[in-house]
């Protein structure tokens, strides 16, 4: 039986286009778009916050990472949350604050 594709899977095609056009701001508004779509997929803010990164816009990235990190630790991902959080945000926190907080993550997942 055939099925029509999700709006989430043609989403991802017009996403996938823009960033091989390198269209940043199109696909900008694409992750935007997608992570509304599924709101409790980290991925989306993880990737979405990548872009952010390489465009320049850190202070965008960092809010963009937070969202990915709290949805990875939510689904039970706490290291990978806490990779995410070390290696992205070492330019914008505290070594303090990133312990902090996977301690905190830790916490919750138990």
């Amino acid at each position: 039986m055939f099925r029509c594709p999700s709006k989430t899977t043609n989403l991802r095609t017009q996403l996938g286009k823009a960033l091989k056009a390198e269209r940043l701001h199109e696909a900008l508004d694409l992750y935007e778009l997608i992570e509304k779509q599924t709101p409790d997929e980290p991925r989306w803010s993880h990737r979405r916050g990548d872009l952010l990164q390489w465009m320049g816009r850190k202070a965008d990235a960092v809010l963009a990472y937070e969202r990915a990190v709290d949805l990875y630790a939510a689904k039970g991902f706490v290291a990978r949350a806490a990779s995410r959080m070390s290696r992205t945000w070492s330019f914008a926190t505290s070594s303090q604050t990133r312990i902090q907080r996977v301690h905190m993550m830790q916490r919750s997942a138990s």
